[in-house]
């Protein structure tokens, strides 16, 4: 045998074939390795099996919300880590909203925004300090010459309706004496608006009694059978996500997944009118401005295909058009039924991708420019409370 011959020529074929799987294998997995480490430690969790409806979320309703006597449900005081998002809740039960106390302080004007979870900053979970409310108050305490110190309340919660927002004003945030109300409710009314005949039923449990509602299933992707091999893995499961699409109502591949509606009971939107009034007369009472908002929607006429498979039209069971149709009705309804200067139009970021995660929750950068439209809408309301203060006797 030449002792001169290279250590890979003796190898045999087995350990060649061992040595060559080795230096592509153990790279391959240290890069695999490492890519799952980044992306649990930048990206939120995904739960495979509540999306494809197999369990129902690893977050129920019950483990961050109380039971209230007015309103439904509140937040449940705590910290809630969520990947790189961190939500809390204060000590009243607001979240993503400072500690507060009712008794004001002088020289303070506050500000309570009411709505659902685009408001709140869940849905698609956002850190409190990127919360459009948050920023918009930031927004109001920078401005040049504010005299008055800014105070707000996130009184948004997932899932609330006018009816919930209506029902914590007049029985809680009154007690906090806010001087200006925000409302911000669009996407949520729908819930009712193929319901109007079972509105007396509202928030009741089928069985008539109350309490909070029982988690169930959503399923948001088709179960596939190949999930049992990749669920442990974040890395594969966003990855399976991205490639297979949501099942969104309307269409997923071509593949409808139940049919949708093409028009609502009409007769809603006078029950959101309604609910608006009675938060005027509220306001009102308790000596309040009250401002309303226009959400604003990814779901626009013209809306491309790719588009709208972000968007669950079947929590409503109405199909895109129909949708078109119940935002620009409630848009109509708030005109009729509020001034002109206290109407904050939302819309012009409706119909931009890069503002929304789904149909209507906020990315960062959408919470960033509603946030903007925000606080230069209220600023003319807190300049006058500030003149108003700086004109009484004794200031």
């Amino acid at each position: 045998m030449d002792d001169s011959m290279p250590d890979a020529a003796r190898l045999s074929p087995r350990a060649m074939r061992f040595a060559l799987a080795a230096v592509i294998i153990v790279p391959a997995f240290l890069a695999f390795v490492t890519a799952e480490i980044y992306v649990r430690v930048k990206s939120p969790f995904d739960d495979l099996w509540a999306l494809t409806g197999r369990s129902v979320s690893s977050r129920p309703i019950a483990d961050w919300a109380f039971l209230d006597a007015f309103a439904a449900f509140r937040g449940k005081p705590g910290t809630y880590p969520a990947g790189t998002a961190v939500k809390t809740v204060n000590r009243e039960g607001f979240i993503s909203t400072p500690e507060i106390t009712p008794a004001k302080p002088p020289n303070t004007v506050r500000i309570v925004f009411l709505g659902e979870s685009s408001t709140a900053g869940t849905g698609t979970l956002l850190p409190d300090s990127i919360t459009w409310p948050w920023q918009a108050a930031d927004l109001l305490r920078q401005r040049p010459g504010r005299k008055a110190r800014i105070e707000f309340i996130n009184a948004a919660m997932g899932g609330y309706t006018t009816f919930e927002s209506y029902g914590r004003l007049w029985s809680r945030l009154r007690f906090f004496s806010p001087d200006i109300v925000v409302v911000f409710h669009a996407w949520n009314e729908m819930y009712y608006f193929r319901r109007v005949d079972k509105i007396a039923e509202w928030r009741t449990l089928p069985d008539g009694s109350w309490g909070l509602e029982s988690a169930v299933p959503v399923t948001v992707y088709a179960p596939r059978w190949y999930d049992w091999l990749i669920r442990p893995s974040q890395l594969l499961t966003k990855a399976r996500l991205r490639l297979s699409g949501p099942l969104n109502g309307e269409a997923s591949a071509g593949v409808f997944r139940r049919a949708l509606e093409e028009d609502y009971d009409h007769r809603a939107l006078e029950i959101f009118r309604t609910n608006l009034r009675l938060m005027k007369a509220t306001t009102d009472l308790i000596g309040a401005q009250l401002l309303v908002g226009k959400q604003p929607t990814l779901i626009v006429p013209g809306l491309p295909e790719r588009e709208r498979q972000r968007c669950r039209y079947d929590l409503h069971g109405m199909s895109h058009d129909a949708h078109v149709s119940a935002f620009r009705e409630i848009y109509r309804v708030i005109d009729e039924e509020t001034p002109t200067n206290r109407v904050i139009d939302v819309t012009p970021l409706s119909g931009v991708p890069e503002n929304f995660y789904d149909h209507v929750h906020p990315t960062p950068l959408g919470a960033q420019r509603t946030a903007r439209i925000v606080a230069d809408a209220i600023e003319p309301w807190v300049e006058a409370i500030e003149a108003r203060s700086a004109a009484a006797p004794g200031t």
